[in-house]
C-alpha cells in the first residue's frame, strides 16, 4: 500500500496522533498528556477531520501514471501538494496535454503552475470553509 501524501499539514504525524488520542479522551486530557495547548489540539482535530483522500493520476502521455493517495482539504490542494512533492517530475513536463486527475476532476499542468505561483486560488474548491 503506497504512503499517503498529506497536503497542507505542517506536522501530519502529530496531527494524526492527536486525532487518534481524541477517540477516547477529551481535548483537555489529550492536551495535558501531549503537553500541548487545548487550542492546538482543537486545531489539529479540525485539520484532520476536514481531510479527504484523493487517488491522483498523471495523464496525457499515452499511459496514465499513478501518483497515489493524497490527503487534503480539496482536490486543488491535493493536486498542488502532489505537484510540489514531485516538483522535479512535474516541472519538466512541457506538453500542454499533461494533467492531474482523480477520475472526476482534472487540472492541467499549466493550472498547477498558476496555483503554485499564486496566479490562481487554491481555495476555489473548498466547500464552505475558509483558509
Amino acid at each position: 500500500m503506497p504512503n499517503v501524501l498529506y497536503a497542507g499539514l505542517r506536522n501530519p504525524e502529530r496531527d494524526q496522533n492527536i486525532f487518534n488520542a481524541l477517540m477516547g479522551k477529551s481535548i483537555e486530557e489529550v492536551a495535558e498528556a501531549m503537553e500541548l495547548q487545548p487550542s492546538t489540539v482543537r486545531a489539529a482535530q479540525k485539520r484532520i477531520a476536514d481531510l479527504a483522500t484523493f487517488r491522483l493520476t498523471l495523464t496525457g502521455g499515452g499511459k496514465d501514471i499513478p501518483i497515489g493517495p493524497v490527503a487534503a482539504k480539496s482536490f486543488r490542494r491535493a493536486a498542488l501538494g502532489a505537484y510540489r512533492h514531485f516538483c522535479g517530475t512535474f516541472r519538466s513536463l512541457e506538453l500542454n496535454q499533461w494533467a492531474v486527475t482523480d477520475g472526476t476532476t482534472t487540472l492541467t499542468i499549466q493550472e498547477l503552475r498558476d496555483l503554485d505561483s499564486g496566479v490562481a486560488s487554491v481555495t476555489e474548491d473548498d466547500q464552505g470553509t475558509t483558509t
